[in-house]
């Protein structure tokens, strides 16, 4: 048996220079401290200091799974933040502590949007599965699951005056569901195209919606159960388009009777990015495709009596006619709704936040150039539209990072994107220098590290000096994309290649500046390669023998870097070659093409030693570790992964990956760190390890989470009715199933065994006696996947487990959680357990107990509530008194106050 290769595992050090992605947005959860989504993970800023407060990590998961944020909502006053992820998982965090809270699974895909209810104990979710859940936070389970969209859920929120929630789709409806019924009762079919977003304001009397045009529809909602009050016989518009509502449909019995009232017109563009409103409903700002954000006061009811009055009064004037007596002149929608104006964001929106602080409004902006703006505004009645409050910008580039380089020492490493050129210090992931730049494709760190070399677009050199953060110098090099930069092996110089065909070297040379005291480091051009292809890409050997050139015609030339000969040509790939690089000991090199393939060469006599298929898109980046003939890889796929060059096998896939293209791959020098920067702007750095990493255990814990991920859909349920459960069948549930089974055995075989000391795994669980062990065994299932869990269980299992939680029941041990489980096994096996009549007695035990049991607890519950008023009552009572005793002490004093300056003025009178 040959030695076995020790390899060790790279773990995600940091993720850094995303600010805020798109995707998710961005919500306030305190005072001037905002959580900004970052791709898969959650970013807490303060705005003020413009500093990372800390991060929200999704821990463990699927090695190759690419999370990602895509929806968030914060917990009002609270510190609770719900986030929605790509993978239709809802994650519940403390925003405090930063720990995760609760973790809900049932949407199959992502979750466009979800939203509390007014006290914080539920949560709505929505996705492009076309369902929504309603989830209990504090039971940690889901309460229904509202089916009957036929497109993505676009928005879904609780309203506060009723037990209802109201969702919207790109199927053009607005659904109304009533959650005691868990039904749809209303349907609302206005609009011809697809819904983007809707908010409830006016003391939710009022809908206003947002579709694919430059309009904002606007519609009253009245409930038939109430009576018609003043306010919204003053508030309500005249309807002009009376044919319009004679389509409306008023015969679908329900107690709800919508109206529209008129439209809102933006002057964005596009289609409605976003509709959103502050907890009072006062201020609404909406967003387009573009970069303005505009925002809208919804007045209050005397705000709107002194406009209608105001316009009655102008018609007056106009037609001379004086109103009767009484009559007053009905509110139109744009008498109910003020604008406050436009900002003009600098980049485009996609996605916006409001909190109201007094008399001024706030706006949280996250935008498409990777940057976070905060907008300020009045809400008087002749206030100035939004001017920018702050901005986080520094952090991040503006655009993709296209290529990363390291510094010889190990401690920075610098970062190219279209518009800048960054340095970051690689312990606090926080950039110390940026320089504006050209469209940058290429970076090389010169010898020294306090100068970096930048190749670009238009075909420059740019020179740039650390220690005073600016560029020096721009050389035209080449007529076209500089695609590669590498060092030549005595660090005097470096090679350049163009898509103008030709590899050209250079020499760093220092030259006088324009101050005659001083000198700038400059390259200075020596000879010309001359190609017939452009070149892709271009690196030098370690030994400073060979130059070689990635071509356009899919090869790669090999020359002498001392006389430019001729040497080898490598062809082989079926597209352009885009990336290629040279082991350190100078006997391999390894090209990677758009045609997916990595191939590995012997630099003796050109032949091939192995193809593999390492992505499933172009392969944009290729390492070699140095030192090691191990590469790191990268491609359009978003995969990093790593591969051992003499054995031809992959090592490890980097994770977690990123979600879009990777661009470009960097190695550190000692090689203990590597970097990469893809298209979802994040530069994430990996760290070796000392974790031991094993071939064959690493493909078999591949193999399960792929198992994982393809796990079926379960069959219906006979006694699960017409609405489905809110939670989904994952690789989660069925372990908890096989653990709770695992279980059951252990302690029947104990009972029905004479022996007195318990096995070792009930020892090993801290159980006192058998039941104590089943009683952590059904509390260890995750409340969230209880349902599911016991759907798992075969029928024999199931009367066994009755037994068992009967005998739990009458202990009083775990009531709530035997409880649920015990009516749940009994809906669903309702059948089989009647037909079957060998559990009466335990039925008739467990209704017994069942009944005893839960109504102490709900006394116990009782009581503490009671106790709780009572102590509140008595804390207000004390706070009246004191505020009594305050008002009178301060009556006192100023009582004698007066009498002072009375008596003062008596003794000057008398004086006189």
């Amino acid at each position: 048996m040959g030695l076995t290769k020790q390899y060790l595992r790279y773990r995600c050090g940091g993720v850094f220079n995303v600010i805020g992605s798109g995707r998710g947005g961005a919500v306030y959860v305190g005072n001037e401290v905002v959580a900004v989504a970052n791709v898969g993970e959650v970013t807490i800023w303060d705005t003020r200091k413009k500093e990372k407060v800390r991060t929200l990590i999704v821990e463990g998961g699927v090695v190759n799974k690419k999370l990602e944020v895509t929806a968030m909502v914060a917990n009002g006053p609270g510190t609770l933040l719900g986030v929605g992820y790509s993978d239709g998982s809802v994650r519940v965090w403390d925003t405090n502590s930063g720990d995760e809270e609760v973790n809900f699974t049932g949407h199959k895909n992502a979750v466009t949007c979800l939203n509390w209810d007014k006290g914080g104990l539920r949560l709505v979710t929505g996705a492009r599965d076309t369902s929504v859940i309603v989830w209990d936070v504090v039971a940690e389970s889901g309460v229904a699951r509202l089916e009957g969209h036929k497109g993505p859920v676009t928005q879904a929120r609780f309203m506060e005056t009723q037990n209802v929630v109201v969702t919207c789709s790109k199927d053009t409806f607005v659904k109304f569901w009533d959650l005691t019924t868990h039904h749809c009762f209303k349907t609302m079919t206005g609009h011809l195209g697809e819904i983007w977003d809707m908010v409830m304001v006016n003391q939710e009397q009022h809908l206003v919606t947002g579709g694919q045009d430059s309009e904002l529809r606007v519609w009253s909602l009245k409930w038939g159960e109430e009576e018609d009050s003043n306010e919204e016989s003053e508030l309500k518009k005249k309807i002009v388009d009376v044919e319009e509502n004679k389509e409306d449909p008023e015969d679908d019995g329900s107690e709800l009777q919508i109206t529209r009232l008129g439209s809102i017109l933006r002057k964005g563009e596009g289609r409605v990015g976003s509709l959103r409103s502050d907890e009072s409903g006062r201020v609404v700002a909406c967003h387009g495709s573009d970069n303005l954000l505009e925002m809208f006061v919804i007045c209050t009811k005397e705000e709107v009596e002194k406009r209608v009055a105001k316009r009655m009064k102008k018609e007056k004037k106009r037609t001379g006619v004086e109103m009767k007596e009484g009559e007053t002149g009905e509110a139109s929608l744009q008498e109910m709704v003020r604008r406050l104006g436009g900002y003009k964001a600098g980049g485009k929106v996609r996605s916006v936040d409001l909190v109201v602080e007094g008399d001024s409004v706030k706006g949280l902006m996250v935008l498409g150039n990777n940057m976070v703006e905060q907008v300020k505004s009045d809400l008087g009645g002749h206030s100035e539209p939004p001017s920018l409050h702050s901005r986080l910008e520094l952090m991040g580039h503006r655009s993709d990072v296209r290529s990363v380089a390291w510094s010889s020492d190990n401690i920075a490493l610098a970062t190219g994107s279209s518009e800048c050129v960054k340095v970051w210090n690689r312990q606090s992931l926080v950039p110390v220098r940026t320089m504006p730049s050209g469209y940058c494709l290429s970076l090389l760190f010169c010898p020294g590290d306090r100068h970096i070399v930048a190749g670009t677009k238009a075909g420059n050199l740019e020179m740039f000096d650390l220690g005073s953060g600016e560029r020096t110098e721009s050389i035209t090099a080449h007529e076209g994309e500089v695609w590669g930069l590498a060092a030549s092996a005595d660090k005097r110089g470096f090679v350049s290649g163009g898509a103008d065909k030709t590899v050209k070297f250079w020499d760093f040379e220092l030259l006088a500046g324009e101050d005659s005291n001083t000198k700038v480091l400059s390259a200075v051009h020596k000879r010309t390669l001359s190609l017939d292809e452009g070149v892709t890409a271009v690196t030098l050997s370690a030994d400073g023998r060979l130059v070689a050139a990635a071509l356009l015609d899919s090869t790669v030339k090999v020359f002498f870097v001392d006389s430019l000969k001729f040497f080898q040509s490598l062809y082989g790939h079926k597209l352009p070659v885009t990336t290629l690089d040279i082991s350190s000991d100078s006997t391999l090199i390894v090209t990677g093409s758009a045609d997916r393939n990595m191939k590995i060469w012997g630099l003796d006599f050109g032949d091939c030693h192995k193809s593999i298929f390492c992505h499933d898109d172009t392969v944009t980046g290729a390492r070699w570790l140095p030192d090691t003939h191990r590469i790191v890889t990268c491609g359009k796929d978003g995969e990093v992964k790593m591969w051992d060059g003499d054995t031809f096998v992959r090592i490890q896939t980097l994770s977690p990956g990123h979600v879009g293209e990777v661009w470009s791959v960097a190695i550190a020098p000692n090689g203990r760190f590597i970097v990469s920067s893809g298209k979802d702007r994040s530069v994430r750095l990996w760290e070796k390890t000392g974790e031991v990493l094993v071939l064959d255990d690493e493909r078999e814990t591949e193999r399960e989470e792929m198992a994982e991920g393809d796990v079926g859909e379960r069959a219906a349920v006979p006694g699960e009715g017409t609405v489905a459960l809110p939670s989904r069948r994952t690789a989660g549930t069925e372990r908890g199933a096989e653990s709770l089974m695992e279980a059951l055995e252990v302690y029947k075989d104990h009972i029905k065994g004479e022996e007195t000391q318990l096995p070792p795994l009930m020892m090993a669980f801290g159980a006192e006696n058998p039941l104590d062990y089943m009683v952590g065994a059904v509390g260890r299932v995750k409340s969230a996947e209880l349902e599911e869990v016991l759907l798992v269980l075969p029928l024999d299992v199931v009367q066994d487990l009755v037994e068992v939680l009967e005998k739990i029941l009458q202990a009083g041990k775990e009531v709530e959680v035997a409880s649920r489980c015990l009516l749940f096994l009994l809906e669903i096996h309702h059948g089989p357990i009647i037909a079957s009549g060998g559990m009466e007695g335990v039925l008739g035990r467990v209704n017994t107990a069942l009944g005893r049991e839960v109504g102490s607890l709900r006394d116990r519950v009782g009581t503490n509530l009671a106790g709780i008023r009572h102590l509140a009552d008595r804390l207000e009572e004390k706070k009246g008194v004191e505020m009594f005793t305050d008002s009178t002490t301060r009556q006192r004093e100023r009582n004698k106050k007066k009498k002072k300056k009375e008596k003062a003025l008596q003794r000057a009178i008398m004086a006189l």
